[in-house]
Formats: structure tokens, sequence, C-alpha cells
């Protein structure tokens, strides 16, 4: 710990004090030089102030201490985390410095292999048992990992459910089989207050090379460890390696150049047309696309669940409904489909966005399709189903994208406000190869006709697919046998009759 110096408060008492006993002085003084009346009274303000004195001097000690302690105890806290009480990041990072420097004076590697250690489903202990029964189990954890540090060894709390742990000396096959010990030991079910949790953890681990004397970049990767681990399953071990570090990098750069085309308005909106039995145009799908200066062209498979982890799908979705919205004027008769994405239903924005956009561009709700997938359904959640029949409402129409690719359910096609189903391109493509693609896609048109819903095949590539969709009563189709995705200003010049579908 860091000595604790006293601060400016405690200078200004001493020179109070100080002030206190010239003046002391300086009325003796004036005092002995005269008549004998006045050395009687001297006697008398040299009782009343010796004691004064002593009060003052207690009071200023006192004063003086209570400072100190309170300085120290902020000092504490900004080190400590306040529930187990674990040295937090700040002083994790500084005993790691510490470490680093004398292992360099030395002449050593950096003596530290370190366990980034997160909790695995720490969110539902809290929602099921209770925040405090959730403190109850983190301290016990805290004692299980207590049980396998050594006197040199570091454990931090870095956050609500990430542990650090510096392990002293240890090499990699060490630092593994401490990091097996940890996944056993936190596997065990833990007695709360309140009912009994099962918490596993998940660990990224670093152990420094011999040249790397920066202590807060070896804390940094075993963290991209652990999120690495993470992502693969719960209880697993991730080992840094430089792949993961360069991909994290990549994915924040690309990052950094979404958000700065989505400001500039970089990014375009094509539209695939969707005709009926008869060939005619009766609808487009919005697409987005993404060229970046940098990087090229990015699949929207790629940029759009980066907008969703990075909090950018709002902006996003807003840039494709206005788009869409504007472009879409220009095409009377047309329907246009808008793809919207379940971050944008559950932020609860959705419905005052297009009630804004609605406004500001003088859309017709009626001309729009938004199109969902089966996940924001089968979640099931009140909120949902409140906006989409909040969306229904505005005057929009609803169809359900990729059908047939998840747990498809009869139940959730009649609780919610859904008016069409798109048949999935893996079930269009395999027809006249697998007899069972065309009972499925059957299967679908007859329940769809049942529930009164409207259907459209994607992924259409040729006259036999589209032979065999109109046999199994579908009648809406979408695929580059009509054509491919295409700028707003080919569908506006096939709206005007200047040109013409290829099939």
């Amino acid at each position: 710990m860091k000595v604790i110096r006293r601060g400016p408060s405690i200078d200004l008492l001493g020179a109070v004090s100080a002030a206190c006993v010239v003046a002391f002085v300086g009325i003796l003084c004036y005092l002995a030089a005269g008549d004998p009346r006045s050395r009687q009274m001297l006697t008398i303000v040299v009782t009343g102030l010796s004691a004064g004195g002593l009060i003052l001097v207690r009071q200023l000690r006192k004063a003086g201490n209570s400072l100190i302690t309170s300085e120290a105890r902020a000092q504490y806290a900004a080190t400590h985390d306040h529930l187990t009480q674990l040295p937090n990041k700040v002083l994790l990072v500084d005993r790691l410095r510490i470490a680093a420097q004398h292992a360099v004076a030395g002449e050593q590697a950096i003596p530290f292999a370190i366990l980034c250690i997160g909790l695995d489903r720490h969110d539902e202990v809290s929602e099921v048992l209770g925040p405090d029964a959730c403190d109850q189990v983190i301290l016990e954890m805290v004692a299980r990992l207590g049980a396998v540090c050594r006197q040199d060894d570091v454990l931090a709390r870095l956050g609500d459910d990430v542990f650090a742990l510096a392990l002293a000396g240890a090499n990699e096959a060490a630092a593994q089989t401490a990091a097996s010990t940890i996944v056993g030991l936190l596997s065990a079910p833990y007695q709360a207050s309140s009912g009994q949790a099962v918490i596993t953890c998940s660990i990224g681990m670093r152990v420094p090379p011999a040249d790397m004397t920066d202590p807060v970049e070896a804390l940094r990767q075993a963290q991209i460890a652990l999120s690495s681990a993470r992502k693969r399953s719960a209880a697993s071990l991730g080992v840094f390696d430089a792949s993961m570090d360069h991909a994290l990098k990549s994915r924040k750069a690309l990052e950094v150049d979404l958000r700065r085309s989505l400001a500039a308005r970089a990014l375009t909106m094509v539209y695939q047309p969707q005709v009926n039995a008869k060939g005619a145009l009766v609808g487009v799908e919005a697409l987005m696309r993404w060229t970046s200066d940098e990087r090229g062209p990015i699949s929207a498979s790629t940029f759009v669940p980066l907008a969703e982890s990075c909090g950018l799908s709002g902006p996003l979705g807003r840039f494709a409904l206005q788009q869409a919205f504007l472009d879409g004027a220009h095409w009377p008769g047309l329907k246009v489909a808008i793809n919207v994405s379940g971050a944008q239903i559950r932020s609860g924005d959705l419905v005052p966005t297009l009630t804004a956009l609605l406004a500001e561009t003088g859309a017709d709700p009626h001309r729009f399709e938004l199109e969902i997938t089966e996940g924001v359904l089968l979640a099931d959640e009140p909120d949902t189903y409140d906006t989409l029949l909040a969306v229904r409402r505005l005057g929009f129409s609803l169809s359900l994208d990729d059908f047939g690719t998840g747990y498809s359910s009869l139940s959730y096609l009649r609780r919610f406000p859904v008016d069409k189903i798109k048949i999935d391109r893996s079930f269009v493509s395999h027809l006249g190869k697998r007899p069972e693609s065309t009972a499925i896609i059957q299967a679908i048109v007859d329940m769809a006709d049942a529930l009164g819903l409207k259907v459209l095949a994607e992924g259409v590539e040729n006259d036999d697919q589209v032979h065999r969709l109109i046999q199994t009563g579908c009648t809406h189709f979408q695929g580059y046998h009509f054509s491919e995705p295409v700028e707003a200003r080919v569908i506006s010049d096939l709206v005007a009759g200047r040109t013409k579908l290829a099939a």
C-alpha cells in the first residue's frame, strides 16, 4: 500500500496552531512589562490560555487523525472491490507493473501468468435468487478461489462477473493446471439463503513471453482470450494467440468505419423485384449495401450483426426505413418490404421512429411491409407482441422472413399479427432434387391458406422451380430468375415500362 501523505488541510491546522503560540508569547511579554496588577492578570491569562491551548492541541490532533483516516479509507475504496474487499483492476495493474519493473531490473521475464475468470450465467442467478443471494454466491466463490492462491499470487475483481488471478512464476503448463482446478472448484453447487445455484466459469489465459514488459497488455490479452472462450461455450478455456487480437482489432476498425459511413450516409439501398404467377411486378424488397472506402464491399451478414452488437442497429434501421420510404414514393402500386431486426423491435423505439419518419417523408404505411424473422416471435415477449400490434395499427403489414429455417410454430402464427410468410430459399433450391422439399413447401402453402396468410417463395432461380411452386399453390416469387437486387432508378424504369424483367 502506498504511503498516505497528509494533505493541505493538516498544514492549515498547523499554521493556526503556530499563530496561537506566537500570539500567546506576545501577550506574556506585554503583561510581564507592566505593574503588579498586570502580573496578577498575567497569572489568570496564563492559566486560561494554557487550558485553552491544551484543548486546541487536542482538537487539532483529533481533526488531523480523522482526516488521515478518511483519506486512507478513500484510498482503500479506490483500489478495492467493496463487496469482496479484493484488489480491483487499478491495484492489480499497479502491482503487476511493480513486479514487471523488478523483473526487468533482474533481467527476468514477467513473473506472472494471468487468468481472467468469467462467471457464466451470472445474471440469471441475480434474477432468480435475488441480488443478496448473488452476493453470497460471489463471496463463496472468492473463498474457493482463495484456496488455490499462493502467497505471491494476486486475486482481483475486475467487474461484476469477471475476476483476474495473477499466478506468480507460473509457466503455461502450471497455468493450465490452475485453470482446470478453478473450473472444477467453481462449478460445484452454491447454497444461498434463497436457494441453490450452479454457476460455471470460462477462463482466458495469457502467459507473457520473456520479452514482454507491459503487464497491462498481458491483462488485456487474457481478457481477449476470455471473450473467445465465452463465445465457444460455457466452462471453456481460451489461451491467447495473436489471431484473437487481430480479429478483435479488425472488428473494431470495421465498427469505426461503419459509424463513419453511416454518419456520412455512404450506405445505399437496392431493391429486388417480387412478381406474381403471371410474372408481373407487384413489389420489391429493400436491401442495404455498404461499400467501404478501405475494404470494398462488405456483406450485410457481416455489418448488420456488427451494428447490433455495437449499438448501431437503431441508426442503421432508421436509415433503411427513411430511404425506402423516400424511394417507394415513386412507385405507386408496389409493396415495399423492409427488413426490421429483433434489436430494433426490442429497443422500444421502432414505433416512435416509424411515426416520425411517416410524418417526415409523407409515406403511406399501407404500401410498406416490415419483414421480421422467426427468432423475434420465438421469444414470445409481451413487449414484442405490443410493438408488432402497434406497427399494424399504423398501417404497415408484417411478413415472416426465412420461414421454416427456425422452430416454426402454428401457435405463434395464430397469435402474432403476421400477414405473409416467405418460404426460405433452402427449400426452393432443392425442388426437383429432393422429394421432401416439395412436400414441405406444399405443407407451408396449405397452412398459410388455412390461416389466411399470403405466401412468397425466395431464391427462385429457374423456370422449373417456378412451375413446381405454382403447382403447390404458391403465387408470389422473388429471386435471380427474375432480377438481381437493383438500384432504385431501375425499379422506376420498370414501373414506368421503360424496361422489363428478364423472366
